[in-house]
């Protein structure tokens, strides 16, 4: 229901109408009388009270309300933003002379965006070929010029997703290692969750209470990290019929979700499952696009000046595409010539992997950015 709401002179004109109709002669309500005063001060006081009941209608919704309303709202059902998520990626680490001796990178061992402005820390990975629980780190041999080790951004959020090339500078000093570099773009990191994904989290919540659904899956999965993307796929194993199972495939953005987010949807599934109803929940299989993107220079305009923001725009729109979803040529088209604008006069025809159509992806594909280049059109 929508509330009639009055302005300060409505409700100062709708009072003197009022007191006026109700007296048998003229009275004073020009301005600065004592009987406007009294008007102006009680219009004021309904003004406050207008604000008081749409504030109490804004938090008595959950679709109305944001920020700490938004929260204390969902708490009394136990239901919690989700917070936000580090940045990870695999660092290389490079020597300049590997013939003269071996190096051992210790977990915790720091490294920095060429502005210094992020900080990566080397995290501990038992399964990493190079891991030593005896030194405590990543061990380069002699005579290997380089190694890869993960590292995690000490700042929770999408702040620590960079483009490849960017975390280049060594923040810990580590004999035997003279520089280091990303070889990928980092796009794992997630910021809290915001007021729209909760509401949209908590209506799947309302609609898996009945659990053994599908909502009640979607609930599951949608509430373990903020950055995931999935596709739930029934009674199919992967090519074969097989009823009464089902499998999630997942992805965080990076095309290579770890073991640690796999295991948690595993397990928030398994409260949610029907008794006897199996299931799986693996890695999307992962496509890479390589793009390459001719475009004519506007005057006095450098190829390196246009290619950082491209690059980037093209990287984001790819690595964000859900599970099971095509990459849209058209769409691709667009946006770089929105992210070149002015510096470029004209942009030739780009290609996907060596075409130019869109990039189609079969059930539990996800498609991910390759090489991002600019080159000058002929």
């Amino acid at each position: 229901m929508g509330l009639s709401l009055q302005n300060f002179s409505t409700l100062v004109n709708n009072a003197i109408a009022s007191a006026q109709s109700t007296c048998s002669s003229l009275r004073d309500f020009s301005v600065g009388s004592v009987a406007r005063s009294l008007m102006e001060a009680n219009a004021t006081i309904a003004l406050w009270q207008q604000y008081l009941a749409l504030q109490v209608l804004s938090v008595t919704r959950l679709s109305s309300s944001f920020g700490d309303d938004v929260d204390s709202w969902l708490s009394q059902y136990g239901i919690e933003r989700l917070g936000s998520v580090p940045a990870t990626t695999t660092q290389t680490f490079i020597s300049l002379s590997p013939g003269s001796s071996s190096s051992v990178i210790p977990v915790g061992s720091i490294v920095k965006t060429s502005n210094g402005k992020i900080i990566f820390s080397v995290s501990k990975d038992s399964s990493n070929q190079w891991w030593s629980e005896t030194a405590g780190g990543y061990v380069r041999p002699m005579g290997v010029s380089s190694i890869n080790c993960p590292v995690t951004c000490t700042t929770a959020g999408a702040s620590g997703n960079v483009m490849a090339g960017v975390i280049n500078l060594l923040g810990t000093q580590i004999s035997g290692i003279d520089t280091c570099t990303n070889l990928n773009s980092v796009t794992n990191g997630a910021d809290q969750e915001n007021d729209e994904s909760v509401k949209n989290r908590v209506v799947k919540w309302f609609a898996s209470l009945s659990s053994a659904t599908q909502d009640a899956i979607n609930s599951a999965v949608s509430g373990v990290s903020s950055k995931l993307s999935y596709q739930i796929i029934e009674n199919d194993d992967g090519g074969n019929k097989r009823q009464g199972f089902f499998r999630v495939v997942i992805d965080d953005g990076s095309g290579d979700v770890s073991d640690s987010i796999l295991s948690a949807v595993a397990t928030a599934i398994d409260t949610e499952r029907a008794c006897g109803i199996e299931y799986a929940v693996l890695r999307a299989d992962l496509i890479k696009v390589d793009v390459v993107i001719p475009v004519v220079l506007a005057d006095g305009v450098t190829l390196d000046t246009v290619s950082a923001g491209v690059i980037l725009a093209v990287t984001n729109y790819i690595n964000d595409l859900s599970v099971g979803y095509s990459c849209n040529y058209t769409k691709l088209s667009s946006i770089s010539l929105a992210a070149a604008g002015s510096l470029i006069t004209s942009m030739g025809v780009i290609t996907l992997n060596g075409i130019a159509k869109d990039i189609s992806v079969a059930t539990g594909q996800v498609i991910r950015a390759g090489n991002i280049n600019l080159s000058l059109s002929s």
